[in-house]
C-alpha cells in the first residue's frame, strides 16, 4: 500500500500549537517532578503565578516560533527532495524518517536567531546588553546540544503527525469509495419542461405515458417531455423499480395502491398519487407486478 504525502499540514497553526504544548508539558513535568527539584517546589521561592508565566510565555509562546520554523523546514525539505510517496511497511517508514536527519541537525541554526533573540528581549528588556546576548543567547555548542533533544522531538512529532494525518485521510477516502460503490446510484433522464431542458431523477417519477407520439414523465410536481420512447425507457430504467403495464405506460412500483378486476381478463391498477390515477392492464402484466412486489 502506497501513501501520498504532502506537507500542507505543517502550515497550520493547530499542529504547531499541539506539538509545542506537548513538548513543553513533557519537559516541565520532568523538571518539576524530578526528585532533585521537589524541595524547591515546596520552598517559599516557588509560586504558581511565576511558574505559569514561565511555562506559558518563556516556554510555550516563544517555543512556538521554533516549532513553526522547524515545520517550515520539514515542508521545504520534503518538497525539494520529492518525499511525496511512501510505501507502508516498517523498512520504508524507517528509511523515510532517516532522510529527515539533516533537518534535525541544521534546525537550531535556523530558528535560534529568532527564538533566542525574543527570549533575550523578554528576559532583559529594557536593559539589553550585547555581552549577555553573545554569551548566553547566541550560537554555542552548549546551546546546540541543549536543544538537540527538543528539536528531535519536534521534527519527528511533526513528520509522524503528518503521516498519521494522511493515512487517516486515505482510510476515510477508501471508506467513502466503498460506501459510494454500495450506495445505489441516482439515475437521471434528460427531459424538458416549459422552461427548458432539465435532469430528472427517476426516483421522482410516478409514471411514464406515451400520448400523441410523445413520451411524458409525470412527477408529483410537474409533467416532463422525454426524448426516449416507451421501449427504450423500459430497457433503461431500473426494472426492479419500474414496470411496463401496457403498450403506452410504465409505472413506478412504489406508487402502486391497489388493483381490481375490470372486464375480459383486464384489470384496473390504481396509483397512490393523491388522485388514485387508474390504468388498464392485462392479467399477465398484473402477475408480473405481483411477482416484483412480493419479491
Amino acid at each position: 500500500m502506497w501513501l501520498s504525502v504532502n506537507y500542507d499540514l505543517m502550515k497550520r497553526w493547530k499542529p504547531i500549537v499541539f506539538t509545542t504544548l506537548f513538548i513543553v508539558l513533557f519537559y516541565q513535568a520532568i523538571i518539576y517532578l524530578h526528585p532533585k527539584n521537589l524541595d524547591w517546589v515546596s520552598s517559599g521561592a516557588f509560586t504558581f503565578g511565576n511558574t505559569i508565566r514561565f511555562i506559558f510565555i518563556d516556554q510555550f509562546l516563544i517555543e512556538c516560533i521554533s516549532v513553526a520554523i522547524i515545520f517550515q523546514l520539514i515542508r521545504i525539505y520534503g518538497s525539494k527532495l520529492k518525499l511525496d510517496h511512501l510505501k507502508l511497511n516498517a523498512r520504508e517508514i524507517i528509511w523515510y524518517e532517516v532522510k529527515f536527519l539533516p533537518v534535525l541537525l541544521i534546525s537550531f541554526f535556523v530558528f535560534a536567531p529568532f527564538t533566542l533573540t525574543v527570549r533575550f528581549m523578554y528576559h532583559h528588556a529594557p536593559n539589553l546588553s550585547w555581552d549577555i546576548y553573545l554569551n548566553e543567547y547566541f550560537y554555542s555548542w552548549q546551546l546546540y546540544f541543549n536543544y538537540l533533544t527538543p528539536v528531535l522531538l519536534r521534527v519527528y512529532i511533526g513528520i509522524n503527525m503528518n503521516l498519521i494525518h494522511h493515512y487517516n485521510t486515505k482510510l476515510g477516502e477508501s471508506k467513502k469509495d466503498i460506501q459510494n460503490i454500495n450506495k445505489p446510484k441516482k439515475n437521471r433522464l434528460w427531459a424538458t419542461d416549459e422552461f427548458g431542458e432539465v435532469f430528472l431523477d427517476t426516483e421522482s417519477i410516478q409514471w411514464i405515458i406515451r400520448e400523441d407520439r410523445k413520451t411524458y414523465a409525470v412527477t408529483e410536481e410537474d409533467r416532463y417531455r422525454l426524448k426516449e420512447n416507451i421501449s427504450m425507457l423500459e430497457e433503461k430504467l431500473d426494472q426492479d423499480q419500474f414496470v411496463r403495464i401496457n403498450r403506452s405506460t410504465i409505472v413506478n412500483l412504489s406508487m402502486v395502491l391497489n388493483h381490481s378486476f375490470w372486464e375480459n381478463d383486464k384489470y384496473i391498477l390504481r396509483l397512490n398519487d393523491g388522485h388514485q390515477t387508474e390504468f388498464i392492464m392485462s392479467r399477465d402484466r398484473l402477475n408480473k407486478i405481483k411477482s416484483k412486489l412480493l419479491s
